[in-house]
């Protein structure tokens, strides 16, 4: 294949093309499960020789195979959890061992103590609610407490729990296996703004069987007016650690300067084979294949294989982001996150994240390479998604997983990644985990989004299906807000610039690079309206951002005593943030008019 390919040639080199099936029949997966097999071996947390022996295989093979690549060794804030003891005093005294997430406070030796207080959750049941908190609420002082609840520690909850004035948690995971969590609210590190948000409780976890003795305890000290102490000792190391960040690029050969970033962790729990290293696998077998085809790239495609992940809350990512924010903000078309391909019994393509931009494109490029429809959810704030503030468009975090009726079957609960499985996270996340023959045809299905993103002559991306995203929102938010607050100047700003975008989706006699530069500026400010609040180069806390963020407090505003002070500051945010969605939809209009303006 010639590396100098004609611009008419280039053209037909997208979706469908002989170029597309060339490029596809080369994913075969022989060096994903070459490098799987090998990770298998490593033990890769974030700061260790382990992962930096991972960074040199990946770069080396890179190398054999003639891709360009760079690996940069910043420095990560990282926390790493190395135990947890949970003691309770009474008729029968407990003494368990469990783990501490990372991020919690350490103890030491001397733990921490309190009165011991159950609060009533629920374990998660798929990737969708994996991060809400469903803590109900507290009763009484719980100044000082250890409160004891179940589910995982994850950021939302373990705020709920701090907000009570408790000292410390106990967290009763779903399961035999106690899995490893992150619980920092920080996205990628902290920051002047955000330093002050770092958890102040202990929190330790332990598995479901020592969880019902703990509540059995507490429920039998109840019942005779008893109260019981607990003690919760964490043991963490923290601080900064150089990591590497390896990333390869593929040039493109019109618009090099434009680039698609494929992206995942190489960092793991353990040996962490569904979680991440079939993702690592995944992508170096991408970018050698994007490479030997890299003649029929209109744009540039980027590979990076992230540190940080599981023990700096997605710390390798926000480095890229902060380091090359310009870069990303002016010439990212798309990122695309590979976590957990490829795993065994993942047979469906459901609750795959997707902006709504890109959700008609993905599910085109999962039925064509599998013949599967798929359905999708909104990209919960998670994963390596750290380029939302950045206004990038992206697709894909999770990708295939197991089929409800078989999870049921087997009596699994919600986890967050492995296909469905419950090892994700565990030390049980070993190679058995893996299935070769379907991370073969999951990296072809990742392989199709990238390739199609970087040959496209026209960018695929459908804003209209934003903008009924937004109104979906606009809506719920102005029922639930009962005439207490006028939404009505952001629907009518919705719809002048749907049916923009409805005559620039018809305008088929523009310069396909007119209008790229126009989706492209449109995307930035709805990615930013309907997926961030804060400024573009900073990142939002790692909690749940819902839709239109800065109009979601109207849904609360009806039940606030009218005159209040909360009410008031409530209606105050809620001008403010009216102002900054009708300034954004009003530019984006601008955008779009002076592209139509070539009709």
């Amino acid at each position: 294949m010639s590396d100098e390919p004609s611009n008419e040639n280039a053209r037909r080199e997208g979706q469908g093309s002989e170029a597309e099936r060339r490029f596809l029949a080369d994913l075969t997966g022989g060096a994903a499960w070459e490098l799987v097999e090998r990770f298998a071996t490593l033990n890769r947390e974030s700061g260790s020789e382990d992962e930096r022996v991972a960074a040199r295989t990946i770069a080396q093979r890179l190398q054999e195979a003639g891709v360009p690549v760079e690996v940069y060794t910043p420095e990560l804030y990282l926390s790493l959890p190395r135990g947890a003891r949970v003691s309770i005093d009474g008729a029968t005294p407990l003494s368990l061992t469990g783990k501490t997430p990372s991020f919690s406070v350490s103890t030491g030796d001397q733990g921490t103590s309190g009165r011991l207080v159950y609060l009533p959750s629920n374990f998660a049941q798929g990737s969708g609610d994996l991060f809400d908190s469903n803590l109900r609420s507290a009763e009484g002082d719980l100044a000082g407490a250890v409160v004891v609840t179940e589910g995982l520690p994850l950021p939302q909850k373990v705020l709920d729990i701090r907000a009570t004035g408790a000292t410390a948690a106990v967290f009763v995971n779903p399961g035999e296996r106690i899995h490893e969590a992150i619980c920092t609210p920080i996205w990628g590190g902290p920051d002047l703004e955000s330093a002050d948000r770092r958890p102040t409780l202990a929190v330790a976890s332990v598995n479901r069987p020592d969880g019902e003795r703990i509540l059995a305890a507490v429920k039998a000290a109840q019942a005779s007016g008893r109260s019981l102490t607990a003690t919760v000792c964490t043991w963490l190391e923290e601080g900064l650690y150089p990591c590497p960040v390896t990333v390869a690029t593929i040039p493109g050969s019109q618009e090099p300067e434009k680039f698609v970033l494929l992206h995942g962790h190489l960092d793991s729990w353990h040996y962490g084979i569904g979680d991440n290293a079939v993702g690592d696998g995944a992508l170096l077998e991408l970018a050698i294949g994007l490479w030997r085809n890299r003649a029929s790239l209109r744009r540039s495609v980027r590979i990076a294989w992230w540190p940080g992940h599981s023990q700096g809350r997605y710390a390798g990512s926000t480095w890229y982001a902060d380091r090359f924010g310009v870069d990303l903000a002016e010439n990212a078309v798309a990122h695309v996150n590979c976590d957990s391909p490829g795993c065994r019994w993942a047979t469906v393509f459901e609750e795959v994240s997707w902006m709504p931009e890109l959700a008609a494109f993905t599910q085109e490029a999962i039925r064509d390479v599998t013949g599967l429809d798929s359905s999708g959810e909104r990209p919960p704030r998670a994963g390596d998604w750290s380029f939302n503030n950045l206004g990038v468009s992206g697709t894909l975090m999770l990708s295939s997983t197991m089929p409800d009726p078989l999870r049921k079957e087997k009596g699994y609960y919600g986890v967050g990644g492995c296909g469905g499985n419950i090892e994700w996270h565990t030390e049980a996340d070993t190679l058995e985990v893996a299935d070769r023959e379907i991370l073969t045809r999951d990296i072809k299905v990742y392989g199709a989004v990238v390739w199609r993103l970087a040959t496209c002559e026209r960018l695929p991306f459908r804003f209209r299906a934003t903008v009924a995203d937004m109104k979906a929102a606009l809506d719920r938010y102005a029922s639930q807000a009962q005439d207490r607050f006028d939404l009505d100047p952001v629907a009518q700003e919705l719809d002048k610039l749907d049916r923009q975008l409805a005559r620039l989706e018809a305008a088929d006699t523009l310069a396909a690079t007119a209008v790229n530069e126009a989706l492209l500026r449109v995307g930035r400010i709805l990615v930013r309206l309907h997926f961030a609040k804060g400024d573009p180069f900073r990142q939002d806390p790692a909690l749940q951002v819902p839709p239109l963020p800065d109009l979601a407090p109207a849904g609360r505003l009806a039940q606030l005593e009218p005159g209040s002070l909360e009410a008031w500051f409530t209606r105050t945010s809620l001008v403010r943030g009216r102002n900054r969605v009708v300034h954004g939809l009003r530019e984006a209009q601008r955008v779009v008019e002076g592209v139509l303006k070539g009709v």
